[in-house]
């Protein structure tokens, strides 16, 4: 099978490469990039202007059956990372990764098993209190990239809100900005001390970013993330009780999240994480505080990030190169890889559709 796109625009950060072009899709496969390509045979994509982009990269969600993974592909995503508490899926539509559990069991005791397949190893959602175990995860790695959730629970206690005037006012528990960057103090310093490669998840505070880019300037193989939501609401969403608001990590500042936005763009925020997690209608009908957390967030990650005002291929680094090059994928839209592209409509702001070996699926959920 054949498939060329035509008239497009071409944002690879990798190759530094921004400019209209034209790419020949060959069995599912990168087969020729370039201003005449020899289309015969071909089925043609007119693109008129649209951006071509390497696929997103979702460094972790919860997935729980096919629905979650029609959602990344609407968002632009074209790999996903299963975070531990997801279900197992299949699906020849994406790239699915696994996080492997850091611990037995997520428990934090004791480390768990490191599959050679994993693509990272992983607490999800659960922090990592003792500091022995990270000690040693850090040093027994072999190379792997271990991503922790941030969190002092003894800190956090009861809290489903950023602590500040709005949870005061709402009368409802809080969390300090110590529950998440004490414990990324904590851990830069163990770090520091054993060497290894560390990913912070779904940072929320100015001050845990302040913390990474003094750690990135002392030389420590130390990245992070963010995700749509914390990127694009605040404290202030929770009035009204309003459910929305009820995610994890929980929302923060109005001066958090331009924090957040500042760091991404200056490179002390590495990408783009979605934390993608559907929560059932029934675990929503009960008061703010008892409600589950959660979010669908991969038809987010695009309008969050075109937001922040980034150059294009900033833009495109921080949701697919980024996350690709944390993982040791390769990525790029170069002959000899398998096409994993996303297709951006810029007037739009949106994402228009994904190209999949060699599959083309539609914005609208048409695949051919």
């Amino acid at each position: 099978m054949r498939l060329l796109l035509r008239g497009a625009r071409l944002l690879d950060p990798a190759a530094k490469r921004d400019g209209v072009a034209e790419v020949l899709i060959v069995d599912g496969e990168i087969a020729s990039v370039g201003s005449k390509v020899d289309a015969t045979g071909a089925r043609v994509i007119e693109l008129d202007g649209q951006w071509v982009t390497p696929g997103f990269v979702d460094l972790h969600s919860v997935l729980r059956d096919t629905s979650d993974l029609d959602a990344a592909l609407k968002g632009g995503f074209t790999t996903v990372v299963a975070a531990p508490e997801s279900n197992k899926l299949r699906d020849d539509r994406l790239q699915l990764l696994t996080a492997a559990p850091l611990t037995r069991k997520l428990e934090g005791e004791e480390l768990g098993e490191t599959p050679e397949d994993a693509a990272c190893l992983s607490q999800g959602f659960r922090p990592l209190v003792k500091s022995g175990v990270l000690r040693r995860a850090l040093q027994y790695s072999r190379g792997k990239l271990l991503v922790l959730h941030a969190e002092d629970p003894s800190l956090t206690g009861a809290g489903v809100l950023g602590e500040g005037l709005t949870a005061t006012r709402l009368g409802l528990p809080s969390v300090p900005v110590a529950a998440e960057a004490a414990v990324v103090a904590r851990d830069l310093l163990i770090l520091e001390e054993t060497g290894g490669r560390l990913h912070f998840a779904h940072l929320t505070t100015a001050r845990s970013v302040e913390l990474i880019r003094a750690a990135k300037q002392r030389g420590l193989q130390v990245s992070a993330d963010c995700t749509p939501h914390h990127l694009t609401r605040d404290d202030r969403s929770a009035e009204g009780y309003a459910l929305e608001a009820r995610v994890w990590p929980p929302l923060r500042s109005e001066a958090d999240v331009k924090a957040l936005g500042l760091a991404l763009a200056d490179g002390t925020l590495d990408a783009v994480a979605c934390d993608h997690v559907r929560v059932d209608v029934l675990d929503r009908e009960h008061p703010f505080e008892a409600c589950a957390p959660g979010c669908e967030a991969f038809e987010q990650a695009l309008p969050a990030v075109w937001g922040l005002g980034l150059t294009p291929l900033r833009l495109v680094e921080v949701l697919s190169t980024a996350p690709a090059r944390l993982l040791g994928l390769e990525t790029g839209i170069l002959p000899g890889l398998r096409a994993a592209l996303t297709i951006i409509d810029p007037q739009a702001r949106a994402v228009a559709g994904v190209i999949s070996g060699a599959r083309y699926l539609s914005s609208t959920g048409v695949t051919t």
